[in-house]
């Protein structure tokens, strides 16, 4: 089945997450944003979440990145375009779920792992529900990465770092809401 998300794009982020070392998901996933190859908005934000958090994972714990990289890939490549205002679920927050997901190795009989799936997505969904729209993903990246890290440390024991950064995507993005986001900084 042919996915959602160009290959070109798709191979970018995980290159870019291949060879990198940092440990902060939101660092990673700013860096993911601002690839040439990446849109101010479109579903590769779906699985540059997922990428972004797994990355930082597998840095942090020392673990290989290729095959966890492959999974999100295929889990967030069959999230809809547009899954926010026709489902009412942002698909960064279903990447966030799915690295979750992923790492907790959860499925749909899954006992505590589900529960700990879904108590990390709620806890995104509310930070998300406070904006409304227009869309953004820029911060809805953010947001699903940063909530999915504190999510991890509370609900899985990691000690994960995640740093809440100024948004440089602004001026690209028709649809800023300004100083009405948290992450808008005049420059």
């Amino acid at each position: 089945m042919a996915g959602v998300i160009p290959r070109e794009i798709v191979d970018a982020i995980t290159d870019c997450c291949r060879g990198c070392e940092s440990t902060d998901a939101v660092r990673i996933a700013d860096r993911l944003m601002e690839l040439e190859e990446v849109r101010m908005h479109g579903p590769e934000h779906h699985y540059l979440t997922a990428a972004a958090i797994l990355t930082a994972y597998c840095n942090f714990y020392h673990m290989e990145k290729k095959s966890i990289l492959v999974k999100a890939y295929v889990r967030t490549n069959i999230i809809p375009v547009g899954v926010c205002a026709m489902y009412g679920c942002c698909g960064a927050l279903m990447g966030a779920g799915a690295a979750a997901g992923i790492l907790l190795l959860a499925h749909p009989f899954s006992a505590g792992d589900l529960r700990t799936v879904n108590q990390i997505t709620a806890d995104i969904q509310s930070r998300l529900a406070e904006y409304g729209g227009p869309r953004c993903c820029k911060r809805a990246v953010r947001i699903s990465v940063y909530e999915a890290v504190q999510g991890m440390n509370r609900y899985m024991g990691c000690r994960l770092p995640a740093a809440m950064l100024d948004c440089t995507f602004y001026p690209g993005n028709k649809g800023c809401m300004g100083k009405k986001c948290e992450f808008f900084v005049p420059g």
